[in-house]
This record gives structure tokens, C-alpha cells and sequence, in this order.
């Protein structure tokens, strides 16, 4: 049994009742994927996506009954207004400006969004007597950060666990970065490669930690369906790749032409991550909980 149905099976028999899930940024490529999540567990779901040619397109492939897809900006008091009525029971806040480059660049625009907004949304959102559960996807970028994007992630971290509320489980996932998302290095390598263009690095040296899919959404069904405490959570489901080594490969199964440029590091990127783990418990497998 491969992975993705044993994460099925599980959720079927450790759910016993139809929830109301919010999935904000559902036309990330976390997003889509527990969309899918929610759609097998039979719950009604409200999806949000500012971007609005993405989740029209997403709605006419969606053959699913029991959803509403909102097309708006979740931080917007019109579109919390809408949510509000719809009496969700879980939010999972999977929406964020996650570019690291132009977070350093444009970072007031990108803090306002990514924490104020966030902040914005969980009070809002908390205030309502339906709902039980907001969990906010955050990053392994977090631990120790070197740059805005991995800083505001901290930051919303540290807000959310001040907030305690009686009947209400606030929590945080931290995860690696998912290969096969849209911005990924490895698909914009693919894109490099297949036009024969220069595959740019920033330094020959520089690693990465990454995640697949599968294994996120796989730890997903055991986390959403056995953790009900507060707290900072992370996802052990990365490994350490080289990026110069990537690109090499890239090159070689594509036939191309390319060559690595290599451009320089950028401001709060590291060759790197010093990853310092402290005060970490495994409460379940791969998931551990950051006291």
C-alpha cells in the first residue's frame, strides 16, 4: 500500500464528523494538495485564493458538491465578513508572499501581508463560536533565521502562542521547503533547461532543505488527526540537497544546452542553514513539538 491511500484508510477510520475547513492560498501548491486532503475526508470546504484566473480555473476542475471557492483577499474585512457567515470549524492558513528575494527587497509590503495579516485573521477568526481550530503553515526557515521571510514566520509563531483561548487549538507547522512547488528551484531549473538558458546559482556551495509532496501531505493526516494541542510544530520530512548538483542533473536528463551561471549569493541567503533544534519532543512519527 503506497503511502497516499494508507493516509486514506487512517483518516477514515480516525474521523468521525464533517468539519467546515477554510484553506486559504488553495491555489499554492500546499494548498491544492489538501484541498484533495479535504475533499477525500468529505468535509465542506471553503477555499480562498486572491488569484483569481487560478481558482476559476481550479473550480471548473473541481467535481466536488460540498465547496465554495472564494476568490478574494483573505485579509480583506469584506472577505472575513463572508467567512464569518459560513461558520468554518478549522482554518489552515496555507496563504503567504513566499519569494524570499523580493521579501528583502519590498519587506514592510511583504510583513504587513504575512504577519499583520495573519495576525489580522486569527483574531477575527477566533472570535467565532464555531470555530475550534486555526492552524497557521509556517517553515522550517524559522530556525534561526538569516532573512525577512524566515523572521516573519518566527514572528507569527511567537504571537500565536501567547494566545489562549478555551476551547480553541492554535497551532503552527513548520516544514521544509516542497519541491514540486510553483517557485521551486527545481522547476525554474526544469524552465532554464528546457530553453537552453543559463541555469543561475547563486553559489556553487549552497544547499537546501526540501520536502516532497507526498511526504507532507502523508505526516499531514497523522498530524491533523492526532495533535490536538497548542503549540509550534515541525514536519522532520527533509533532506539536504546541493542546488550546483541539482542543476547538473537537471542538464543532464534534459539534453540541454545549458550551462550554471553562478550569480553571487543574495541578501539573507546563507550557503547553509544552521538549523539549531532545541527543546524538541517527537509526539508523533517525523512531527515534533518546539517547547
Amino acid at each position: 500500500m503506497d503511502k497516499r491511500n494508507s493516509w486514506r484508510v487512517n483518516r477514515r477510520r480516525l474521523t468521525n464528523m464533517n468539519e467546515r475547513v477554510v484553506i486559504t492560498g488553495v491555489c499554492g501548491t500546499v494548498g491544492r494538495e489538501l484541498l484533495k486532503y479535504y475533499i477525500d475526508k468529505d468535509d465542506y470546504i471553503i477555499a480562498v485564493d486572491i488569484n483569481e484566473n487560478d481558482i476559476a480555473i481550479l473550480e471548473k476542475n473541481i467535481k466536488y458538491e460540498n465547496i465554495k471557492f472564494i476568490p478574494l483577499d483573505i485579509y480583506d474585512e469584506y472577505t472575513l465578513n463572508i467567512i464569518e457567515k459560513l461558520n468554518p470549524t478549522a482554518i489552515i492558513h496555507a496563504a503567504v508572499l513566499k519569494n524570499t528575494y523580493y521579501n528583502e527587497i519590498y519587506n514592510k509590503y511583504y510583513h504587513n501581508s504575512n504577519v499583520s495579516g495573519t495576525i489580522k485573521l486569527a483574531y477575527r477568526m477566533l472570535d467565532s463560536k464555531c470555530l475550534k481550530r486555526f492552524i497557521f503553515l509556517s517553515s522550517d526557515e524559522a530556525y534561526n533565521p538569516t532573512n525577512f521571510f524566515g523572521k516573519d514566520k518566527q514572528e507569527v509563531e511567537n504571537i500565536l502562542k501567547k494566545i489562549t483561548i478555551d476551547g480553541k487549538v492554535i497551532q503552527s507547522v513548520r516544514f521544509p521547503f516542497i519541491v514540486e512547488s510553483k517557485g521551486s528551484v527545481y522547476n525554474i531549473f526544469k524552465e532554464q533547461a528546457k530553453n537552453n538558458l543559463s541555469l543561475t546559482v547563486t553559489d556553487k556551495n549552497i544547499k537546501k532543505i526540501t520536502a516532497n509532496l507526498s511526504s507532507f501531505i502523508f505526516t499531514w493526516n497523522d498530524f491533523y488527526n492526532n495533535i490536538c494541542e497548542n503549540g509550534v510544530f515541525n514536519f522532520d520530512i527533509g533532506e539536504e540537497i546541493s542546488i550546483y548538483e541539482l542543476a547538473n542533473d537537471i542538464i543532464k536528463q534534459t539534453n540541454s544546452n545549458s550551462t550554471i551561471k553562478i550569480i553571487g549569493l543574495r541578501e539573507g541567503e546563507v550557503l547553509e542553514r544552521n538549523m539549531v533544534k532545541l527543546n524538541e519532543k517527537e509526539v508523533y512519527n517525523n512531527i515534533f513539538r518546539i517547547y
